[in-house]
């Protein structure tokens, strides 16, 4: 499992398509490391891992991380705030 201290250690990189669902929805780069230092995560079966925090009083529902990892770098794939709340 990844814990924060792996992603600090990592350069962060966001992709283009990550960078265009922030712009949308109006998250900062401040609320994507917010979510994953406080998200709870899940592991994809394709290595992809999720993150899920509520960000209380921007969105009304979750954000929604998705990242994928290499030796040194951690892309973040997309991020957006969920339409439903997830059950835990």
């Amino acid at each position: 499992m990844i814990d924060f201290f792996m992603i600090e250690q990592k350069d962060i990189k966001f992709s283009r398509h990550a960078k265009r669902r922030m712009k949308l929805y109006g998250i900062s780069e401040e609320d994507v490391l917010n979510v994953l230092k406080n998200g709870r995560k899940e592991i994809a079966k394709d290595g992809k891992i999720f993150f899920f925090h509520d960000i209380k009083g921007k969105f009304k529902y979750p954000v929604k991380v998705i990242t994928a990892q290499g030796d040194k770098v951690l892309v973040i794939v997309s991020a957006y705030p969920l339409k439903k709340r997830r059950k835990k």
